[in-house]
This record gives structure tokens, sequence and C-alpha cells, in this order.
């Protein structure tokens, strides 16, 4: 092993420990008054949010984005492939299994920032998704999703007008709805894309698609509001 190398490693194993120490005295997390970072958030995030990647894990993952600038395919803790797929500052998606994504947005807030995770599922024989959105503040501590996003409304995804249908006909015909949330680095907006459309019998598939808005839009002020 090179000197480099052994440098490195020594590196990943103290940045564990620190976290390890922290976390067993209360005080895991990461603070405002240091510089925030979407990998900062993924380091220390706790496993109940993402309990396939271990922070060890994570940390070689980072290690080798960062400094090695080489992409990482790593085991989860169900023998699955993980890798980074996009890191800036304020911005992270990382490939959780086959089938899953996380994805971590520092939004600004006050005189500080809000975190946000994305999880997305992905079902393995068709084109639906579906998210799971938290809200942290800069301390990894739970917020109330509903302060920070009002989520659209399954008639928000259709010309109704155009189609012949009521809202109560809508929702007859799509009993559950599962919507695919991706944002991105930046001033990026936060998409909502309906994905159940395709789950539906070929009868009311053909009916719905000419009168389907795919993606909706929101953009971050203080909290992201579909219409």
């Amino acid at each position: 092993m090179t000197l480099s190398a052994i440098r490195n490693q020594a590196k990943k194993w103290f940045l564990l420990t620190l976290y390890l120490v922290a976390a067993a005295t209360g005080h895991a997390g990461v603070n405002e008054a240091d510089t925030l970072t979407a990998s900062k958030v993924f380091a220390e995030i706790p496993l109940e949010v993402l309990d396939l990647l271990r922070p060890s894990t994570r940390l070689d993952m980072l290690d080798y984005y960062h400094q090695a600038d080489s992409i990482l395919t790593v085991q989860d803790a169900l023998g699955g492939s993980s890798r980074l797929e996009q890191v800036t500052t304020d911005y992270l998606k990382v490939s959780v299994t086959p089938i899953s994504t996380l994805e971590i947005k520092l939004l600004p807030f006050k005189n500080g920032h809000v975190i946000m995770t994305l999880y997305t599922v992905s079902s393995e024989t068709s084109n639906t998704s579906d998210t799971e959105i938290q809200f942290f503040d800069s301390s990894l501590k739970p917020l109330d999703a509903s302060k920070f996003l009002k989520s659209p409304s399954l008639k928000s995804f259709f010309n109704l007008k155009d189609s012949g249908l009521n809202e109560k006909e809508l929702r007859e015909k799509i009993p559950f709805v599962a919507i695919l949330y991706a944002s991105g680095p930046g001033d990026a907006p936060l998409t909502a894309t309906f994905t159940i459309l395709s789950s539906l019998s070929q009868e009311d598939c053909d009916l719905l698609s000419p009168f389907l808005i795919p993606t909706l839009t929101a953009d971050w002020q203080s909290k992201y509001k579909f219409k």
C-alpha cells in the first residue's frame, strides 16, 4: 500500500471514529456554523433514513468521488450495488440499489438551510416509481414536511375540462397515486411526475393518456407549492 493510500485510509477511519463518538454522546449531526454541504449530510444522515449504507461505506464512496476522481460501486447491506451518481455542494444523488435512489438537496431557509431528502423506489416490472420526501434541519432533526411541501392533487395531472370526466370519476379509475419527485443542484426546481398510468387497465390508460399532464414543477420559495 502506498503512503498516500495509508494516509487516506487513516483519514477515513478518523472521520468515522468522530462520527461514532458523536452518535454515542448525542452530538451527531451537521452544524450550520460549519460549511454545510450535501456530502456532509450524506455522511452523517441517520441509519433509519439510509440503513442500507453504513457510515463507513458512505465515507469510502465520498473519498473515491472527491479525491480519487472515480465512482466507487459498493455493496449495500443486502448485497446489492450502490454508487454515487452526482455530487455538488448543495446536491447529492446516490443509486442505493438497482431500483432505488436517494437525493439530498440543501435549500436556503431564513439564516440557514433546510435539508430535503427524496427516496425513490421504482418497480422492476413497470414504469411506476414513488418517492418519499422528508425534511430536516441542519442538525438532522426531522421537520414537518407539510410546512415545506404542498403536494399536487390527482386532478392537477389531468386536463379534466377536456376529458369529460369529473374528479370523482377520475378517482374511481385511479385508486392510488404514485409520484416520482426529483430535483437537482442549484436552482433546479422540484418536479413531480405521475407514474401510475401504465399500471392501469389498457382501456383506462387509453382513455386518460390524452389528458395527462405528465410532469409538474415547483420552485423553492421557502416551500414548494404545486398548484
